[in-house]
């Protein structure tokens, strides 16, 4: 079994993609509608990346495990850097809330609650099932949307629905990771929504999610808000692993959340050169 107190393990390295490219998605469609204050791009980064790595490092505190005591002290180490790193990026997010108000300060809060209630309190709405849909509302359309208006103070309906692909890969990079650990999962009485509704039922889901990924970016072209569907349409070639690891055995569904991972990387690169490739 992977000890997932291990600073590494809790860092979740591959995860940190959601970041880059939810804040790099608002950031580029800020850019590309001529943003006034295109010198905070870097620091909504910097605040976004600090923001993901603290929920990952936070995710373990409030799970109810049967672990040793070096173990439980790894999981509080973890959280103390975790809440450090989340003042950095508060503090941060401070800063810009003083050039671009209120709004930005009530997201702000929103997004700080929402880390801390995926494992935190009673909230805990990992526990609820409620963990992939809020990561599509999250880490997917308010942090895009949040990148956007940091940029240019303003927000539009164009950029939700350009941000709804990323945050459908948000909600399946967590499917992913809720699968990978089910047996663990349903060993220690977690109940993410892959426990709620059995396995075979999150495996449907997350084809489900790919094919409305899919779907939908069709329909941003369709609407003249995406120039082209060609590379996006190539990215399934990622999916093959993946797809085949859903019914493989829990040892060998080690590394069906890094895959995922690289899924989305790869997905969001040709996104990214998608929604540029039109500009002089």
């Amino acid at each position: 079994m992977n000890d997932k107190t291990l600073f590494l393990s809790a860092l979740r390295p591959f995860s940190l993609v959601v970041a880059v490219a939810t804040c790099g998605l608002g950031v580029s469609l800020a850019l590309i509608d001529q943003a006034s204050d295109a010198s905070l791009a870097w620091l909504v980064l910097i605040a976004g990346v600090l923001l993901q790595i603290a929920v990952n490092l936070i995710n373990d505190s409030g799970e109810n495990l049967a672990i040793t005591a070096s173990q439980r002290w790894r999981i509080k180490r973890n959280a103390l850097v975790g809440w450090i790193t989340m003042l950095i990026a508060v503090l941060l997010g401070l800063y810009m809330v003083s050039i671009r108000g209120w709004p930005l300060f009530v997201l702000g809060v929103v997004g700080v609650l929402g880390a801390w209630g995926y494992t935190g309190g009673r909230v805990n709405y990992k526990q609820r099932g409620l963990g992939i849909l809020l990561v599509f509302l999250l880490m997917g359309v308010m942090l895009i949307g949040g990148s956007y208006y940091t940029l240019t103070g303003e927000y539009q309906w164009k950029v939700f629905c350009l941000s709804l692909p990323f945050s459908l890969l948000s909600s399946l990079l967590l499917l992913s990771n809720e699968l990978r650990d089910y047996e663990e999962d349903l060993a220690a009485g977690i109940r993410t929504l892959s426990v709620r509704l059995g396995y075979q039922v999150g495996v449907k889901l997350y084809y489900l999610l790919v094919a409305l990924l899919y779907f939908i970016s069709a329909l941003l072209f369709w609407a003249n808000m995406l120039p082209s569907l060609l590379l996006l349409m190539m990215t399934a070639l990622a999916l093959w692993t993946p797809l085949k690891l859903l019914n493989a055995a829990q040892r060998q569904r080690r590394i069906l959340t890094p895959l995922t991972g690289r899924f989305y990387f790869i997905f969001s690169i040709a996104y990214f050169v998608t929604i540029w490739m039109d500009l002089p």
